[in-house]
């Protein structure tokens, strides 16, 4: 570090005096503002309370006034009230007496009122006790309704049930009867050696027919030849025309076999064997 010159050294003392003297001035402008500060605050607090000690001697001088004036009115008042109170006393005695008189009059009443609410009460009881019977017996009218109600539905369902299963067994016996009388009716048309075309539907019986003869088992009532049982056994062309109609025909005839009718077509007699394979 450099060695200071003296110049250099004399500014730097002049700099610390300065600022030496300049706190030691704001130290005194401070000291002076706190001490006028406490001084204001003196005079104001010495000036209240004049204030407070003149509006304190005025409030006492008219607590004065008004005491005396209080007294004057007081005194006013208490002759007042010893001449109102003899006429009253005079007045009370005549009031007393026919107060008595209001009173007993008013004792009659409350008695006869007070007898007048017990017969009351005794009929609003009493009232109170029919309807709550009322409520009840109304309560178990209903009950019982209901009970009844149910009971009826109950039986109604019942008897519907009953009623269901009854039409249903009856139709299972007119099913029953009718199966019997076609039954039947097939019997009556069995002949002996004849083997109608609704038993031939059962495969083991067509088979047992087919090693049994020659020919085709629906055609047994014709004298078929060898050469037509052959064409017989041969598959059948398809037919010209849409198929729809072919299906109508075929229908038609399966309809006509089941009921005994027997094959007069190749066409029908190749229904035949897919009717029976």
């Amino acid at each position: 570090m450099a060695k200071k010159t003296g110049s250099a050294n004399n500014r730097s003392a002049a700099a610390k005096k300065a600022a030496a003297t300049r706190k030691k001035n704001a130290a005194a402008k401070a000291k002076a503002e706190a001490e006028a500060a406490a001084a204001a605050k003196k005079a104001a607090t010495a000036k209240k309370a004049a204030a407070t000690r003149k509006k304190n001697a005025a409030a006492k001088k008219k607590a004065e006034a008004a005491a005396a004036a209080k007294k004057a009115a007081a005194a006013k008042k208490a002759a007042a009230t010893r001449a109102a109170n003899a006429a009253a006393k005079k007045k009370a005695e005549a009031a007393a007496k026919a107060a008595a008189t209001r009173a007993r009059k008013k004792a009659e009443a409350a008695a006869a009122e007070k007898a007048a609410a017990a017969k009351k009460a005794a009929t609003a009881k009493k009232a109170a006790a029919t309807r709550k019977k009322n409520v009840a017996a109304k309560a178990k009218a209903e009950a019982e309704a209901a009970l009844t109600a149910k009971k009826a539905a109950t039986a109604k369902k019942s008897a519907a049930t009953r009623a269901r299963k009854k039409a249903e067994g009856e139709a299972a016996e007119a099913a029953k009867a009718a199966a019997a009388e076609a039954a039947a009716a097939l019997d009556a048309k069995r002949r002996p050696g004849l083997i109608l075309s609704v038993d031939q539907l059962d495969s083991s019986v067509s088979n047992k027919m087919r090693k049994k003869v020659s020919t085709s088992t629906e055609a047994h009532h014709i004298d078929a030849r060898g050469d037509a049982s052959k064409v017989m056994s041969k598959g059948v062309k398809t037919s010209r025309g849409a198929k729809s109609t072919a299906d109508k025909r075929k229908k038609a005839f399966h309809e006509r076999w089941l009921e005994g009718a027997n094959a007069q077509t190749v066409e029908e007699f190749s229904w035949v064997r897919e009717f029976t394979s």
